[in-house]
């Protein structure tokens, strides 16, 4: 099947409308609104946002937003569930309550207070399809991570505190559907960006894991492949740009699949943070690679896994 135009087209525009809903997801996000961003009338952007994500607007805005509201509930015991509610998009608490009991099926109050075994036991992940995603693990989201398996990571990682100058990277979004998906991600950012001249001795492989296993079904995390580019050139309309943001940073280096990521970052929330006077500061961690995942599986290489903190 030959792609035309439109389709291409289409394309970019549901991509940038997914960067502006994840860019603005405490925002009013009406369908008028995003529908502007892609220049589509409300009712045909519905449609075709439906065709290409497999949720409508409503659904993955909502979808987006309890999942933040749940990854917070656990982070950040010191904010109420009112302000979460509220900073993550919510008209109004009992909106919310609705909502995150009808995900979860349990309040969002009880939801908190979970020990980690009941947990584990509402991951949203359809256990066929945690079983089909080799992970070299078969219960990725069914995982009771007791704190001896936590308080295990203060023996196989270093964590420092660095300062961390702000910088852009241009990135190709993918899910995590499949084992290959980093690296065939980091491969197409990799064929895109070279024949533009993007590529420098000091070219970075950045990634970034949108959603969380545990909180979010396998299929739908979604992870940044990104590569650092010189500030001085100019990017086609089509590229998809974040900013890393200036800040202290949590600092350690690991190597392995996205468990392995989730247990160290388990151990550093858990144990690492408070004993050294930081909290999380933002929910977004970013890792860098020492070689281009393009070239090999992304689960062998050593990377650098960085965390927004701060003294609490």
């Amino acid at each position: 099947m030959h792609h035309t135009e439109d389709d291409k087209n289409t394309k970019v525009y549901i991509r940038k409308v997914l960067e502006f809903i994840q860019m603005n997801l405490s925002e009013d996000l009406s369908l008028e609104r995003i529908a502007a961003e892609a220049n589509y009338s409300p009712f045909h952007f519905q449609r075709v946002f439906s065709e290409s994500v497999g949720e409508t607007p409503k659904q993955y805005i909502i979808r987006l937003r309890i999942e933040r509201t749940a990854h917070y509930l656990r982070m950040f015991p010191n904010l109420t569930v009112s302000e979460i509610a509220d900073y993550s998009g919510f008209a109004s608490l009992s909106t919310f309550s609705r909502a995150f009991k009808n995900y979860f099926g349990v309040s969002a109050v009880e939801y908190r207070q979970l020990s980690n075994e009941k947990y584990s036991k509402i991951c949203k992940t359809d256990s066929k399809k945690c079983k089909t995603f080799k992970l070299n693990t078969d219960d990725l989201c069914f995982r009771d991570l007791s704190m001896d398996e936590i308080m295990d990571w203060k023996s196989k990682i270093n964590v420092s505190v660095r300062k961390v100058n702000a910088f852009r990277v241009i990135y190709h979004s993918t899910c995590l559907n499949d084992r290959d998906s980093i690296s065939l991600a980091y491969r197409k950012i990799t064929n895109w960006a070279r024949p533009r001249g993007l590529f420098t001795a000091e070219t970075r492989f950045v990634g970034l894991l949108l959603d969380i296993p545990f909180i979010t079904s396998i299929e739908k995390c979604r992870y940044w492949a990104g590569i650092t580019f010189p500030e001085h050139v100019k990017l086609p309309s089509e590229a998809s740009v974040t900013e890393i943001p200036e800040g202290l940073y949590a600092s350690y280096q690991i190597e392995g699949n996205i468990l392995t990521t989730v247990k160290s970052l388990a151990y550093l929330s858990h144990d690492w943070l408070g004993a050294h006077g930081y909290s999380i500061n933002k929910l977004l961690g970013y890792e860098f690679y020492s070689q281009n995942p393009a070239d090999k599986p992304s689960e062998t290489i050593n990377r650098e896994i960085l965390v927004s903190i701060r003294p609490e």
